[in-house]
């Protein structure tokens, strides 16, 4: 029945569809039919409006004030400068009022966006809202990681898509911090053979080994760390192609010039971007080895995207990544930010037919029987359905 249903209002901050972005797209329409029913409030027009509507699936337009932090230029550790914590305060005072004008036809509100969980948790306190949490980020010790910190011990449930993701707000001391994984559609993405048109857009050489990286195009992936890489390969691996598939990220592209610049400059014809893709899961079919060069990662999605489709992964050992690939048995990991050990791995993995098959088989098994949308879906819609429940903390009230 209709009032059984509960009504989310999902924030987001992004007009771009990144990672968890993606992650509320893929899980929106299972939560349908689990009485669930999402309406994304975000910043109107751009690509996440766009894949929204496609879904068929109600917004409400919230024209969201731009957080731009509360350091100033060259400060690490220290406290605000009075005029940023004075713009701060200003685009939270005018997000609270937004975001709870908006939430009371909600039942609950949920924020996604790193900037935007203390305002949102502060609108559900006006609006008399139920808040819901979910963290995405790694961030460093100082204000922002006690502000994210502020925002778990005033929303009604927060949720952290790894464990080293709630570690960051004292997830293993904090009972309301509940993990629940990033998730993959298995249907989608799944083992088959590769589709020749698409892998002759990704390399020039069709028959050869290719080595992919899937993400945003920024510093924290290590797209450059990937390059140098593959410049130290040797053997049977020294012809092996890199693809690079994905857009750039908050530095209008600046990172990715440089970034294409040497690889130019050390892999010649072997490197192509190919920028962002719908095709995604064609992709990684045509890929003999998915790489994540990143520093560290919340989570990893397109790791999990590459292992549900059968592809051998080569990530590193720090954050979320080491919780659902273990190396040697369904992946590879290396110390990050390393080149050599990057070009060690990817010797080894592409010199070895039989460890690549065997990688990717238990890849494929592990996600099916851990990482399922739905799963991840009849979670969520548990929490929702205890959250709508309860009512929100009264100020200063621990959970």
């Amino acid at each position: 029945m209709l009032e059984d249903r509960i009504r989310v209002l999902v924030v987001i901050s992004s007009r771009q569809v990144w990672g968890l972005e993606r992650s509320v797209l893929e899980v929106a329409p299972l939560l349908r039919g689990l009485q669930v029913d999402f309406s994304l409030g975000s910043p109107p027009g751009g690509e996440l409006e766009m894949a929204w509507l496609e879904l068929g699936l109600p917004r409400v337009p919230l024209e969201l004030p731009l957080h731009a932090g509360i350091r100033s230029d060259g400060e690490v550790g220290g406290r605000p400068s009075p005029s940023a914590l004075a713009t701060e305060l200003l685009a939270t005072a005018r997000t609270v009022r937004m975001v709870a004008r908006a939430a009371r036809p909600f039942d609950i509100v949920q924020s996604e966006s790193l900037w935007g969980h203390v305002d949102c948790a502060l609108a559900g306190l006006v609006a008399k809202r139920p808040v819901v949490v979910e963290l995405h980020d790694l961030v460093a010790p100082g204000m922002g990681r006690r502000l994210l910190s502020a925002s778990a011990r005033l929303s009604t449930a927060t949720v952290a898509v790894s464990t080293a993701v709630a570690d960051v707000v004292g997830g293993g001391s904090n009972a309301g911090v509940r993990v629940v994984p990033q998730a993959v559609d298995l249907q989608r993405f799944s083992p088959g053979p590769a589709d020749p048109s698409v892998r002759r857009m990704l390399t020039d050489d069709p028959g050869g080994l290719l080595v992919g990286i899937v993400g945003r195009i920024d510093p924290m992936k290590g797209v450059d760390v990937l390059v140098r890489a593959m410049a130290l390969l040797g053997g049977t691996a020294a012809t092996a192609r890199l693809v690079v598939v994905g857009s750039p990220g908050l530095d209008a592209g600046e990172y990715e010039r440089q970034v294409r610049g040497e690889a130019v400059r050390l892999l010649g014809q072997r490197a192509r971007f190919v920028g962002p893709r719908a095709d995604v899961p064609e992709v990684l079919r045509c890929l003999d080895v998915l790489v994540n060069a990143s520093a560290a990662e919340p989570f990893g999605l397109s790791v999990l995207e590459a292992q549900a489709s059968g592809v051998p992964v080569v990530a590193p050992s720090s954050g979320g990544i080491p919780e659902f690939v273990k190396n040697g048995d369904n992946g590879l990991l290396i110390t990050p930010g390393d080149p050599q050990a990057l070009a060690r791995a990817l010797e080894h993995l592409l010199g070895d037919v039989a460890l690549r098959e065997r990688l990717g088989r238990r890849g494929r098994e592990t996600t099916v029987a851990e990482h399922g949308l739905e799963k991840r879906a009849a979670t969520l819609a548990e929490i929702y359905r205890a959250v709508a429940r309860r009512r929100p903390a009264p100020w200063g009230r621990r959970r």
